[in-house]
């Protein structure tokens, strides 16, 4: 008995927390683009959308490189992928201490970053999808959860070498702790055999199934049907949209608050701020879906994150940047947790890896536009009025898409009468 009580097994709480720290170590070090753009910037007189370019093309390499990470994670396992994407992304870090120009920017921080952390972000969400029944929105929260820490700790920790050595042996020391913690991390995740074990630890026989079916019938069918089908179209879509959003901020939210004449060491502190809200976001979100399910929560948390932007028109202290940012990192945290889920919900554990890796590659192309059109938006008008703009509509759009996922039909009780078999065996 007090094993069934258990949320999860010793096994299932060691891949959590070495999702964990990849996670923790994928999106801190996507977030420091805004610590590093303005030293940058100012050492090779970039203008900011050639600089804020090098981000896109990183999105760009994660939403090309993601479906195929996700299709050899179902094929080969998590943790060959995941031992390539560590040697690519953790040498993308150590080279760029030798950028010169700016072909060298695109390549380390650009191609190199985006392809090795492709290979880390999706294997470790498809392999919490796959080894988990049971509670499993709060598993893909506090895995994710990861993310908001990471943010937390390397953004400050960034600003800080940066401050005090400069942003060349900043990169040289980002690339060493890097490799310290991933290496350990992705070795550790070891698949559970679900046959065996239940979602509480608990043995348990081939048959016995602890969720209802997907709720979309072509998840049994091949890629060719589902991508024919309207659902697929409306989540990579929200998926997009939702990340042109945040990435305006991701990138800009630094520089937005230093031209409102915050000091740049305070600006800075807003992206650890902004992971502190992501941290958040993961956790509650992860366990709201458990209760209301992936669609509603997912709307919610991109309600959260959509209507924290326009106050950035008109905040000008620390403070209150410190809020938007903390709510902004909320909602971005939040739909971190449930796009997965979603996936899992929707779509069943089969194809996770390369159906997750399709919704990664909307959300990578969404992240490379809103990025690169934030620092575009900015030099065509000379401030930020219209990139936070640009924000706002389309995070606006990606509350529509999500109206339109179908929802879960129950059934009624003569259903369930006439399918005892579906009901948990014991």
């Amino acid at each position: 008995m007090e094993q069934r009580n258990r949320l999860f097994s010793p096994g299932q709480w060691i891949f959590i927390v070495s999702a964990f720290v990849l996670m923790g170590l994928f999106s801190g070090l996507n977030f420091l683009f805004g610590v590093f753009l303005n030293p940058l910037v100012d050492e090779f007189a970039w203008n900011r959308s050639t600089a804020s370019a090098a981000y896109s093309l990183n999105m760009f390499m994660i939403a090309f490189c993601s479906m195929i990470a996700g299709g050899f994670s179902d094929k080969f396992g998590t943790r060959p992928v995941l031992i390539v994407g560590i040697l690519i992304a953790g040498g993308s870090l150590l080279l760029s201490f030798f950028i010169q120009n700016l072909w060298h920017y695109f390549l380390f921080t650009g191609v190199m970053a985006g392809t090795g952390r492709a290979a880390i972000a999706t294997p470790v969400q498809a392999f919490i999808q796959r080894n988990l029944n049971r509670h499993r929105g709060l598993a893909t929260g506090l895995a994710g959860s990861g993310t908001g820490l990471g943010i937390l700790i390397l953004a400050p920790l960034t600003g800080f070498f940066i401050s005090n050595h400069g942003w060349r042996l900043s990169y040289l020391y980002l690339g060493v702790i890097f490799f310290v913690f991933a290496v350990p991390a992705a070795l550790s995740l070891k698949p559970q055999r679900q046959s065996m074990t239940g979602g509480d630890g608990s043995k348990q026989s081939p048959a016995r199934q602890e969720e209802p079916d997907p709720i979309l019938p072509e998840a049994s069918m091949g890629m060719r049907e589902i991508l024919k089908r309207r659902p697929f179209w409306m989540i990579i879509s929200s998926h997009a949209t939702d990340c042109m959003c945040h990435s305006v901020l991701i990138v800009h939210l630094v520089p937005i608050a230093i031209e409102a004449g915050i000091p740049h060491l305070q600006a800075a502190g807003l992206v650890g701020v902004m992971g502190l809200g992501t941290l958040i976001g993961r956790i509650s979100m992860g366990v709201l879906s458990d209760r209301i399910g992936s669609k509603w929560a997912l709307f919610t948390t991109l309600t959260t994150q959509t209507l924290a932007v326009p106050f950035l028109f008109w905040i000008d202290s620390t403070y209150a940047f410190y809020a938007v940012a903390l709510v902004v990192g909320v909602g971005m945290g939040g739909h971190g947790t449930m796009y997965p889920v979603v996936t899992r919900e929707y779509y069943g554990p089969k194809k996770i890896g390369l159906l997750f890796g399709a919704f990664i590659t909307g959300a990578s192309s969404g992240m490379a536009t809103g990025g690169f059109m934030g620092g575009l938006l900015h030099d065509l008008s000379g401030n930020y009025t219209l990139s936070i703009l640009f924000s706002f509509l389309t995070g606006f759009a990606s509350l529509f898409f999500v109206l339109s996922y179908p929802s879960r039909v129950k059934p009624s009780r003569k259903e369930e009468v006439a399918h005892p078999a579906a009901q948990p065996a014991g």
